[in-house]
């Protein structure tokens, strides 16, 4: 009878409180290590520091070793083992030491530019070589310097979605 009683006492049932994970952030040089049968995609802190990049976007960040990217996901650490960073975004920062940008080649009104894979305004294009604008519709990185209103083209690359 003393357990029937204690379990009608009255008190209120526990909530449950889903926990989102809190997402961080990492900005380092990326890395592609490993062998093809056991690939590892590393983004190097200026600190030294190496996070494993892993989850969906993992392949893409991949394709972009020796860039400068900042990627953003769950971030795990755990005592005696590489942090981890799932990621579920990133943003291209640079590309041998000159500022990048990751997305979709457009011509318009006989101009070129690049529309942001994250939100963001378009980045108006000039110097754009035939070989790029071979490329349109397609997602690419180029990377350059500003003058006065547009983006002047260096060097760039072609994305493969995989």
């Amino acid at each position: 009878m003393l357990l029937a009683t204690a379990s009608c006492s009255g008190k209120p049932a526990a909530q449950t409180v889903p926990i989102v994970p809190v997402q961080s952030c990492v900005t380092g040089t990326i890395f592609s290590v490993g062998t093809d049968f056991d690939p590892a995609t590393i983004v190097q802190l200026d600190d030294g520091e190496q996070v494993r990049i892993t989850g969906e976007r993992e392949g893409e960040i991949r394709r972009l070793s020796g860039t400068v990217l900042t990627a953003c996901g769950v971030l795990t650490t755990d005592a005696g083992i590489e942090d981890q960073l799932k990621a579920e975004s990133f943003e291209l920062r640079s590309v041998d030491g000159m500022t990048a940008y990751l997305g979709t080649l457009q011509e318009v009104d006989g101009g070129w530019q690049l529309k942001p894979e994250r939100s963001g305004a378009p980045v108006p294009l000039s110097g754009v070589p035939e070989q790029l604008r071979e490329a349109e519709g397609s997602l690419v990185w180029v990377a350059g310097t500003w003058t006065d209103q547009s983006f002047s083209v260096k060097s760039f690359g072609l994305m493969e979605r995989s």
